[in-house]
């Protein structure tokens, strides 16, 4: 199954993430194989080369544009299976419950903003999963 985004007039709304986000995803996943390979249906390997091509865009930039890039820049996916949307939903899980555990423990790489972004990501992924708005492939 394909998930798209119908709209009211039968075009299809593209879900996006902030770079910021896709690369908090990607790198959460990346960390989870710990250098290992990535199960042959995980989005992982699905997104790979966008991710690696968008790091390496990152880092050629100054601090600056960088950080414009990773909170203003979108990356759009066009399409996505039911299974890796679920994926994703689990990762941003682990991302909402990373971020709260530094928090409670007062940590400085705690980020409240980061919470709030991702605990909204996490409803909006949450209701596109339960919605009848799915296609078929």
């Amino acid at each position: 199954m394909v998930v798209g985004f119908p709209l009211e007039d039968g075009s299809l709304r593209k879900l996006e993430f902030s770079v910021h986000e896709f690369m908090a995803i990607m790198d959460h996943l990346d960390a989870g194989f710990a250098g290992g390979k990535a199960p042959k249906d995980s989005v992982y390997n699905e997104w790979r080369d966008q991710w690696k091509t968008l790091d390496e865009r990152l880092e050629a930039l100054a601090p600056m544009q960088r950080a414009d890039m990773l909170f203003d820049g979108k990356v759009t996916i066009n399409a996505i299976g039911e299974p890796h949307l679920r994926e994703v939903v689990g990762v941003v899980q682990d991302l909402i419950a990373m971020q709260k555990k530094l928090l409670a423990e007062g940590d400085e790489d705690a980020d409240p903003e980061d919470l709030e972004v991702f605990e909204a990501r996490l409803k909006d992924l949450k209701e596109l999963l339960s919605s009848d708005n799915w296609l078929r492939a």
